[in-house]
């Protein structure tokens, strides 16, 4: 597991305190509410999701969604199935995809899916249509007929994202890195709403936002792009499977 190391002396406790503030004092945005309310021509999906499809084929490729453990080697085939159902997840891995559909709403991967086969509307792929600051909540539509899963953490950022830059068309995290990106100051925990403002910060700050690469310290990259086809053309090759810790 990831880890600081802290020599004692001199300003320990204020070092201890500066690494575990930002974690202490950020607001998750993890709350889901769901709206059975997805246009039935959507309900198998469309062209857009369908490169999320392939993208997530792409990414299995090269060897980046891992896994943070074999869930499906320590539980028993009962157990897992009951841990599946009971917090509704497909599975564990790591890094999560989106597409913008229109000027407010955008697809993206569920949490704790299997990014290698995102087909599923309302299961592996969701659709999100706003937040809503008052409940603290992503609004999501989904079909009537299925019982959805809760869509990724990072939603939060990616809507930030979207909303402030029209000419972003899709958005890719993975857990790697890259040389020379400009990376976010503190290690906010996935899924705040500190997280999402330090990374649409940086987007803000790109020489070209709709081609963004943005480090998110001590943990992985956002990258924009016009399409996902687009993001995995230009990273190919370029990314570094350990992401540095400072």
């Amino acid at each position: 597991l990831g880890h600081y190391d802290e020599p004692e002396g001199e300003g320990f406790y204020e070092r201890v305190a500066a690494r575990l503030r930002p974690i202490a004092c950020s607001r998750l945005v993890i709350n889901n509410i769901f709206h059975k309310d997805l246009e039935p021509e959507l309900w198998q999906g469309d062209e857009l999701t369908r490169s999320m499809y392939r993208a997530g084929k792409k990414l299995k490729e090269w060897d980046l969604l891992p896994a943070p453990f074999p869930i499906e080697e320590i539980l028993p085939p009962e157990d897992l199935r009951h841990v599946k159902r009971r917090y509704g997840i497909g599975g564990l891995s790591y890094g999560n995809l989106s597409v913008r559909k229109d000027e407010r709403r955008f697809w993206m991967s569920a949490s704790g899916v299997d990014k290698a086969n995102l087909r599923e509307i309302g299961r592996d792929i969701l659709m999100v249509k706003d937040y809503d600051p008052q409940q603290n909540a992503i609004l999501l539509s989904v079909p009537p007929h299925v019982e959805p899963r809760r869509v990724s953490v990072d939603a939060i950022e990616h809507w930030m994202i979207y909303r402030e830059h029209p000419g972003v068309g899709a958005i890719l995290h993975v857990h790697a890195w890259m040389e020379g990106v400009p990376a976010t100051p503190f290690n906010y925990p996935c899924g705040t709403y500190e997280l999402a403002q330090a990374v649409a910060e940086k987007v803000r700050q790109a020489p070209d936002p709709t081609r963004a690469v943005v480090g998110l310290k001590n943990h992985g990259l956002t990258i924009t792009g016009r399409s996902l086809d687009e993001i995995l053309e230009r990273i190919e090759c370029r990314l570094i499977r350990t992401v540095p810790m400072a």
